[in-house]
């Protein structure tokens, strides 16, 4: 085979794909190089020819080498499973035993002889002859994780995990049989309450869930709450985290954590003059500043957790015991994830914020080092260890108290497509990361230049051998305190386009992922938290994935200035996917008001973010037709007047009528779920995050000018309520 040849066939193997079709018809191979950059990152060998034969022999002769795989993936209603057995056939008149621990302690046994097997295939292999069995268990068990074991007279053994999976995710009972429901979508950190610190907090979330609940809403949708870094509060993207399976510490209330209450030396600290004095000043700004938040905050979590030690570990008592518990199932990852924190902060003061640049020791989790690093510094790592429960606390109150409101669904989370690769979770599962490489997005409409979100992805090839633990980490996660979630680009369920390090972001290929299995465990994990999956399938989608996902009764995302027919006239209400989210725009679109307009191209425009200077007044003759297309919409259903005028800027009364036109127009949609948006409640001119930017905009930085009570007062969102009360309802 020439070295070409086999470059191709290892590339085909690891999941490469040869090239893509990018937003304007042409045809993008994928040069050689890229596909050996994308290869050494899953840990081959690719940097000459015979490093790539001798990888490609390495990666063909893999599953005969081996009894078992690591994983096996079956759907609980399925034809009966079938584990592949792979031995030599020197084992073929042995008999061997098996058995099967059921994840909730049952087990099974049986034995067989391997030659009575149903043949699959054989091959030599380094001059011996291994034969391929078919070994069908005479049950299906019930759903979960489970261990099947085999051992053969020798002694010589082998197991492999066993997950059977529902065939569909789970659906709230309020959108069966054609139930449609509504609710309010908001950024967490735009919240504003009357003693919050400078940002939106749980607690603020917590009393929005429950008033808006109250007024009819089914959920409340939240930006991603995951762990970000505590020692670098300036690194603040929610799509940019340290840890998806870890939460977002700045977000916790401090004046309701117990312990404040306990501590009058902490009290006193908040009440002094100067204290207060940057409070009013942090709370005055209409975007949020960060690190002066954690300025404030980090000195008062750090008094409060002493307390904490002294009043209820020192012995320990109920709640003392609570936070054991939660130690307790939060098992390694937690432990690893606080130690990672504990280990951040100290390099972080001698220079060394990146893991990778830390003395080789520290370097990977599992040294000794690190264990006695932790052994000596338990204290600290309990430090974070305690902001994680207190914000679990106050993220479960914030789930409960809008459920106990009516707010039947709960809160919607939303999950992020990748990490920071010098986060926690990059260190924790470095071994089953493709490192060197980032995640991006091709060139279309929303970034013409494509984009590199410079996020590290998991090694698809490296996630099946580890049976897919740290996916369902990541799921699980984020389904707790939560009744739906939202996976943003869940495309990468099937293939993620990457970026190969240091280049231009149209440079990248598309790698693919184990879509049946990865498909089956968000079901399983979704049936099994009572979590409603909705799949941002927006921008490049594989053929096939949306009828996968409608298969799966995974919702869709339907945003409605996308929502389009063959004649670029928005699509009708009655012509919306029913299985869907539909909302009139994202976190990455401008608010009603703003998408009228234009700010999200005059934006562009000035930051040079065009491929071409001319395409600034295409995008503008566009969304000109796009807003004469709009009015006809929603002319056409009655719910703007016919002398409404499609040009020109809103003001506030026209603002407000096309609003609530636009949503009116959405809760008559066939889409089981609508959300609105607080901005377009508000009637805003905002934009809470411009792609392809990072700190040219102010991204996930807006506050809204009122608070949570004055939201919930406001009569915009009543009357937006009521009218969504008589369309759709959140009672079940």
């Amino acid at each position: 085979m020439t070295g070409s040849n086999a470059l191709d066939r290892l590339s085909a193997l690891a999941g490469i794909e040869d090239g893509w079709w990018d937003f304007f018809g042409t045809w993008r191979p994928v040069p050689a190089e890229t596909k050996r950059a994308f290869l050494t990152a899953m840990g081959f060998r690719a940097d000459t020819e015979e490093a790539v034969r001798a990888s490609l022999e390495e990666l063909e002769a893999r599953p005969w080498r081996r009894w078992l795989e690591p994983v096996l993936v079956v759907d609980r209603n399925g034809p009966e499973p079938a584990v592949t057995l792979t031995v030599p056939a020197q084992r073929d008149a042995q008999v061997m035993e098996w058995m099967l621990e059921e994840e909730l302690g049952a087990v099974h046994a049986g034995s067989f002889r391997v030659d009575t097997l149903e043949w699959q295939e054989e091959r030599w292999l380094d001059g011996v002859l291994v034969k391929r069995w078919r070994l069908r268990l005479p049950e299906v068990p019930p759903l979960g994780y489970h261990r099947f074991r085999l051992g053969a007279p020798d002694g010589a053994s082998a197991a492999m995990t066993l997950i059977v999976a529902p065939e569909q995710a789970y659906v709230p009972p309020a959108l069966e049989d054609g139930g449609k429901v509504w609710g309010v979508a908001t950024q967490l950190y735009a919240l504003r309450s009357r003693n919050d610190w400078g940002v939106g907090t749980y607690t603020a979330l917590e009393r929005f869930a429950a008033g808006v609940g109250a007024l009819g809403a089914a959920t409340v949708g939240v930006n991603p709450l995951h762990a970000l870094f505590p020692a670098q509060p300036e690194r603040f993207s929610p799509y940019a985290p340290s840890s998806r399976r870890f939460l977002n510490v700045a977000y916790i209330d401090v004046e309701t954590i117990p312990e404040f209450a306990a501590d009058p030396a902490a009290r006193q600290a908040v009440a002094a003059p100067g204290f207060q004095a940057a409070l009013v000043e942090v709370n005055a700004l209409p975007l949020v500043d960060y690190p002066a938040v954690a300025r404030l905050t980090r000195p008062v979590l750090e008094q409060l957790y002493r307390t904490f030690r002294a009043r209820h570990l020192e012995p320990v008592d109920r709640r003392g015991a609570a936070f054991r518990r939660f130690q307790e199932t939060g098992n390694a990852a937690a432990r690893l994830f606080c130690t990672f924190e504990a280990l951040h902060e100290r390099f972080l003061a001698e220079g060394k914020g990146y893991w990778r640049h830390w003395p080789q020791e520290f370097r990977h989790p599992g040294t000794p080092e690190v264990r006695r690093f932790a052994e000596e510094n338990r204290d600290r790592i309990e430090f974070f260890w305690w902001l994680q429960f207190v914000a679990d606390e106050q993220l479960a109150a914030a789930h409960a108290e809008g459920k106990a409101a009516g707010a039947v669904i709960g809160l919607y989370r939303d999950l992020g497509v990748g990490i920071a690769g010098d986060g926690a979770e990059a260190w924790l599962e470095q071994d089953n990361l493709s490192l060197g490489v980032s995640v991006g997005a091709p060139p279309d409409p929303l970034a013409l230049k494509g984009q590199d979100w410079g996020l590290v992805p998991f090694n698809p090839i490296a996630l099946r051998e580890a049976a897919y633990g740290p996916f369902i980490g990541v799921m699980a996660a984020n389904m707790r305190h939560a009744g739906a979630l939202r996976l943003d680009h869940a495309m990468a369920l099937q293939r993620l386009y990457w970026v190969p390090a240091g280049a231009a972001a149209d440079q990248g290929a598309y790698v693919r992922y184990p879509v049946d299995d990865l498909f089956r465990l968000v079901a399983l994990e979704s049936r099994r938290n009572h979590c409603l999956i909705i799949g941002e399938d927006l921008g490049t989608v594989p053929d096939g994935f949306r009828e996968r996902m409608d298969r799966m009764a995974m919702f869709a995302y339907r945003v409605m200035v996308f929502e389009k027919d063959h004649d670029q006239r928005v699509r009708r209400p009655e012509d919306f996917d029913g299985q869907a989210l539909a909302i009139f725009a994202t976190h990455d679109l401008p608010s009603v008001r703003g998408w009228w307009d234009g700010i999200d191209i005059d934006r562009r425009e000035d930051l040079d973010l065009y491929p071409r200077p001319e395409m600034a007044a295409e995008e503008r003759d566009a969304r000109q037709r796009d807003r004469e297309a709009m009015v006809a919409a929603l002319g056409g259903e009655g719910l703007l007047a016919p002398d409404f005028p499609a040009h020109g800027p809103l003001d506030d009364s026209r603002a407000v009528a096309l609003a609530a036109a636009a949503h009116e127009y959405l809760a008559r949609a066939r889409s089981r779920l609508m959300m609105v948006q607080v901005e377009d409640v508000l009637g805003l001119e905002s934009q809470m995050n411009l792609p392809g930017t990072t700190d040219q905009h102010p991204n996930w930085r807006s506050r809204f000018p009122a608070d949570v009570e004055a939201i919930l007062a406001d009569g915009r969102l009543k009357r937006l309520a009521a009218g969504l009360n008589g369309r759709r309802t959140a009672r079940a």
